[in-house]
């Protein structure tokens, strides 16, 4: 089988040749490893930028981000088709340089009200949340006609040439799809917000938080549209919605104020015939039921260091959702020896992989991953996850 019809065969809970392999992101840092680093790193474009338009630097800087974000994400791509990975995510995130910085940040804002900061991850640029600003009744209208009107012509027309070119350019060497990370439903929604403000309103005003999620969901859904158009067939929509204790609102709370959005983005996925998994770090169980009504084809993460228990989570919906993940980045991909990494993937592949619906899958990405691991993390999966699976 090639990588796509691999993948697609776990998807649809079937049995393909052997367990595909995923990863959520290769980070800059590991892709230069991979690749070698480019002549000219992101600050020093920052840099340059300055010096030829001290004025205007930062309108310069908005415009640039767009060509970074497709140069960053196809040398990931690029990273993971060259150590064997089988599938790669991609997407676009709303970013503009903000015309208020701080002296020697580099902050940026997006269409949902949130504030970043560049932090340097070895010359490339590594975005970090820092706060939402969307904390008013107010404030939210005007992120929502923007949201409900010129965003989204601008990014279906960003969004379609973005995956374009990535696709074109590595369709033959590795299966590429869709990340919605930055603009997940959920957490858009809550960061956009601010914790605070939104905690506040889940209590005083739930029909307004729900109002939030379906808007942003539309203008997700929208913005799937658009890539499906460009080629797109599986979709990740990304939103942590659990801590590694449990779930960050109730199941019941999820199921009112959240799945109604969830449903819009998954029934226009399916409408075209397409499959969308959804991402969620933390301890995941009591949320199973909820990710299956919500209409998700797979769920990625299944974090162990949260206590997820594999086994359960198969024995409860494996015959439901293709199951994508439980490779730990807190140790066994960033500290871990060879045999912990085989031992890993093996567990994962003997509890997770019978009958198929199993993608090996790193939990979640972050710059200290090793890229060795991650090589073994592949070696191991085409050692144990062949089928007929024999251990």
């Amino acid at each position: 089988m090639e990588s796509r019809e691999r993948v697609l065969a776990a998807l649809n809970l079937e049995e393909p040749d052997q367990v595909p392999c995923h990863t959520i992101l290769i980070d800059a840092n590991n892709s230069d490893e991979i690749l070698g680093k480019p002549e000219i790193d992101d600050f020093d474009t920052l840099e340059q930028v300055k010096l030829n338009n001290p004025d205007g630097w930062i309108q310069d800087m908005s415009n640039l981000i767009e060509g970074i974000e497709t140069s960053v994400f196809s040398r990931c791509v690029e990273a993971a088709a060259v150590i064997g990975l089988d599938v790669m995510q991609v997407g676009i995130i709303p970013y503009y340089a903000l015309e208020e910085q701080e002296e020697g940040k580099l902050l940026l804002g997006d269409v949902f009200g949130r504030v970043w900061e560049v932090l340097n991850n070895e010359g490339n640029f590594n975005p970090y949340y820092l706060y939402g600003t969307t904390n008013s009744k107010e404030k939210w209208e005007i992120v929502k006609e923007n949201l409900e009107g010129p965003a989204i012509e601008k990014y279906k027309k960003i969004v379609k040439k973005f995956f374009r070119r990535i696709n074109k350019k590595h369709k033959d060497k590795i299966y590429v799809i869709v990340t919605n990370d930055y603009l997940g439903a959920f957490e858009a929604a809550s960061q956009g917000l601010g914790w605070p403000y939104y905690a506040r309103m889940v209590k005083k005003d739930s029909r307004f938080i729900k109002e939030v999620h379906t808007v942003i969901a539309q203008f997700s859904a929208e913005l799937y549209k658009s890539y499906m158009d460009a080629g797109a067939e599986v979709f990740v929509e990304s939103g942590d919605l659990a801590y590694k204790t449990g779930p960050m609102m109730s199941p019941k709370k999820f199921t009112e104020l959240v799945l109604p959005g969830y449903k819009i983005i998954t029934d226009t996925v399916h409408d075209r015939g397409k499959k969308i998994v959804l991402h969620s770090d933390g301890q995941i169980t009591s949320l199973l039921d909820f990710v299956v009504n919500c209409g998700f084809d797979g769920l990625q993460s299944l974090e162990p260091t949260a206590g997820v228990d594999l086994a359960l989570v198969k024995k409860k919906v494996g015959d439901k959702l293709c199951l994508m993940g439980n490779i730990d980045i807190a140790h066994v991909l960033t500290y871990g020896t060879k045999r912990e990494v085989f031992d890993a993937v093996k567990f994962a592949i003997k509890t997770a992989g019978p009958g198929g619906g199993f993608i090996v899958s790193a939990t979640n990405m972050h710059p200290a991953v090793r890229v060795q691991n991650l090589k073994w993390m592949i070696e191991a999966t085409h050692k144990f996850g062949v089928y007929p699976l024999n251990h």
